[in-house]
């Protein structure tokens, strides 16, 4: 039989073409049905909106400049004569519209349907675990490991439910809420003294736009929560 089967001649992009475009399948379905969940509103429209996030991630806003890590240059003359000079690296702040402020004003949105008890418990539980978890790496960013955030969210968004004595249904939106703003604040503002560390260019808070840790953080709090009621 071997001598009848012949593979592909580049088995991992045959792979990549067959299986990638499943994958996204399933997440963009996974993540119109968490957001429709969480808003409340038709599938359509909670699709519409995860295309309005994915378009969002081709935008960077940049908000502020700093200066990093302090380097020295050196210039060699014609006669052996060395020269040098100290300057700073910049680095550029931005925001990425997908993968931060879309989440961001929709978290906040859902702050007039929720009580600020149950927000803030829940909130400061994601945003303390986060900011012990993230780490700045140089040349990459503030790095989280995937899934503490938003078990966290879920899981404290039950807690919080339960303390407070709230109709379960509204677990979905207490974790999609402080899933993304305790991430936000964990992971990235409370970490901006660290930005130095990662290196010169451009940071982008969101940067990975859909993909980024924001905004998965939200829509797996979500699915965590429904699994949790």
């Amino acid at each position: 039989m071997r001598g009848y089967l012949f593979p592909p001649l580049i088995l991992p992009l045959f792979l990549l073409f067959i299986f990638l475009p499943f994958f996204l399948l399933i997440f963009v379905i996974g993540a119109s049905e968490a957001l429709s969940i969480a808003f409340e509103m038709p599938r359509e429209e909670a699709l519409l909106l995860f295309m309005m996030i994915a378009v969002g991630s081709l935008i960077n806003i940049p908000i502020t400049e700093r200066e990093g890590r302090v380097v020295e240059k050196r210039y060699y003359s014609f006669f052996g004569f060395v020269y040098r000079k100290i300057e700073r690296e910049k680095i550029i702040i931005a925001v990425n519209v997908g993968g931060c402020l879309i989440p961001t004003i929709l978290s906040l949105k859902l702050l007039f349907s929720l009580p600020i008890e149950a927000f803030l418990l829940s909130f400061l539980l994601t945003t303390l675990v986060t900011f012990v978890s993230a780490k700045p790496v140089p040349n990459v960013g503030i790095t989280v490991p995937m899934f503490i955030p938003p078990l966290v969210a879920a899981f404290s968004a039950f807690i919080s439910a339960e303390i407070f004595r709230l109709n379960p249904l509204i677990i979905p939106k207490l974790a999609f809420s402080s899933g993304v703003l305790g991430s936000l604040f964990g992971a990235d503002i409370l970490h901006l003294k660290d930005i130095g560390k990662v290196g010169a260019g451009i940071v982008r808070i969101g940067g990975a736009g859909t993909f980024d840790g924001i905004f998965l953080t939200g829509i797996f709090s979500v699915i965590f929560a429904i699994y949790l009621l």
